[in-house]
């Protein structure tokens, strides 16, 4: 299917593994840049290199907790220009967007 995401800039948090990683892959296979996130550097350094020899439009890896807010902005200034955002990370209520507090991201 294309979808027409190819070389747009995806960010997936929590993507090293699981539900996360299967959407990084199915980006991937889109021919999306996508940037692989978790909190540890070697669990982003393997999702990457196992993506690398399929992602024609490239894989970055981002090592950081991005509940912290600290590491969230550090991620922003480093991938300004994500275009593509796909929070998997967190448990939340139905609650409008608006309505939630830094806290509970």
């Amino acid at each position: 299917m294309d979808l027409q995401l190819k070389d747009r800039l995806a960010l997936v948090t929590g993507s090293t593994a699981g539900i996360g990683y299967a959407i990084a892959e199915a980006l991937v296979r889109e021919g999306s840049r996508v940037i692989i996130n978790g909190r540890s550097l070697a669990s982003v350094d393997k999702a990457v290199s196992q993506f690398a020899p399929a992602a024609e439009g490239g894989v970055l890896g981002f090592a950081g907790d991005l509940s912290v807010a600290d590491e969230a902005q550090r991620l922003a200034r480093e991938y300004p220009d994500v275009e593509i955002l796909v929070n998997n990370l967190g448990i939340y209520e139905p609650k409008a967007f608006e309505d939630i507090p830094d806290a509970d991201w």
